[in-house]
């Protein structure tokens, strides 16, 4: 599986070792999941609305899995969320488009990459559209924090 790295920085002070790695979503779809522009409003909705949905401003890089191309100015989201009733930790990395809709690009911690690696690509999918659209629906069921590149303003 190839990997996506992720560097984070909340500030001057706290900058994050080492990057995060999630893994290509290309593999379990046959391409990448696009993801209704819908799907951010109703996220912003609980950003704005619930006390466990959290959003700050950090990516400070993103390099591709191919020939570690910089990616970082693009417009990234990456949700790194819990569900809480089943203690499972999940994050996707997801990169908006110009009409507002979005692509996963990545999935990960490693348990959860490869808990969906092990299906057969329908169950996978089917899973990971249900987490997303849960993260939405069931906003009480997770605790999420949604960072944002470091370069808007």
């Amino acid at each position: 599986m190839k990997l996506w790295k992720i560097y984070l920085k909340l500030s001057n002070d706290f900058k994050f070792e080492n990057a995060l790695e999630l893994y290509d979503a290309k593999s379990y779809f046959g391409g990448y999941l696009k993801i209704k522009r819908n799907f951010f409003t109703e996220l912003i909705k609980a950003i704005k609305t619930s006390n466990k949905y959290l959003s700050l401003k950090a990516i400070e890089k993103v390099i591709s899995p191919e020939d570690d191309q910089d990616w970082t100015n693009n417009p990234w989201i990456l949700i790194i969320s819990k569900d809480i009733e089943k203690s499972k930790s999940f994050w996707l990395l997801i990169k908006r488009e110009k009409d507002l809709s979005g692509i996963l690009v990545a999935i990960g911690p490693k348990p959860f990459a490869d808990y969906n690696n092990k299906q057969d690509n329908s169950e996978a999918r089917h899973e990971i559209k249900q987490i997303i659209s849960y993260l939405t629906l069931y906003i009480n069921k997770f605790q999420s924090i949604i960072f944002l590149p470091n370069y808007l303003q």
